[in-house]
């Protein structure tokens, strides 16, 4: 398998246990140990606030780190906020040269209405479904270079509306929508069953 990248979202960093689940359940669908990153966005839980415009600037930097380590595109799997950095970095910032397949968990590509909650922080702010940086994804649209698949589940309260998680101009034949059934937020992150539905979209 191609190398993997990490994107964790609001709130969340690298270190918390469900990344080590997942990557545990990715090296079990085939992905090798060694080429298989995260982005770090801070180390503190709760303080990884900032707006998916400015993270991107580090998923650029880890992306293009590992395409150069290993001379492969990479794929990308962002969770939450984590798919929208991802997708600014491929869609405005030029990754599209350095990725492959972008896999996104429970993504709000058309923003969220729990933004409110989190209208002070810069990445609260650009959540919500009026922002320019969901209106400017929305505008200008998905690369054609590159893979895309979402999954999304009805039962994600932290993506309200849910269906906000499905990506756009799914009729395209490099989008895919996956819907996965009742899992929560965070839940996509070790549930086993979530990395065998989107495994085999990525580059081997």
């Amino acid at each position: 398998m191609q190398p993997v990248v990490f994107v964790h979202g609001f709130l969340d960093t690298w270190y918390m246990p469900w990344w080590r689940k997942m990557k545990e359940n990715l090296n079990v669908a085939g992905a090798i140990p060694e080429k298989v990153y995260g982005v770090k966005k801070g180390n503190i839980p709760g303080t990884t606030v900032g707006s998916p415009d400015e993270y991107a600037e580090l998923v650029e930097k880890k992306v293009e780190e590992v395409y150069d380590r290993h001379n492969e595109r990479v794929n990308i799997i962002g969770h939450s906020m984590g798919g929208l950095d991802s997708r600014w970095y491929i869609e405005q910032n030029g990754g599209e040269k350095y990725v492959d397949t972008l896999v996104t968990l429970a993504t709000p590509h058309h923003g969220t209405l729990t933004s409110r909650f989190a209208s002070l922080t810069p990445g609260g702010k650009k959540l919500a479904m009026s922002s320019d940086v969901i209106q400017t994804l929305k505008n200008d649209g998905l690369s054609d270079e590159v893979e895309y698949v979402a999954l999304w589940s009805p039962r994600d309260r932290a993506v309200n509306p849910s269906r906000s998680a499905k990506l756009p101009d799914d009729y395209r034949t490099n989008v895919t929508n996956i819907e996965i059934g009742s899992y929560s937020h965070l839940e996509m992150l070790w549930k086993k069953s979530v990395v065998e539905k989107f495994a085999p979209y990525l580059r081997s």
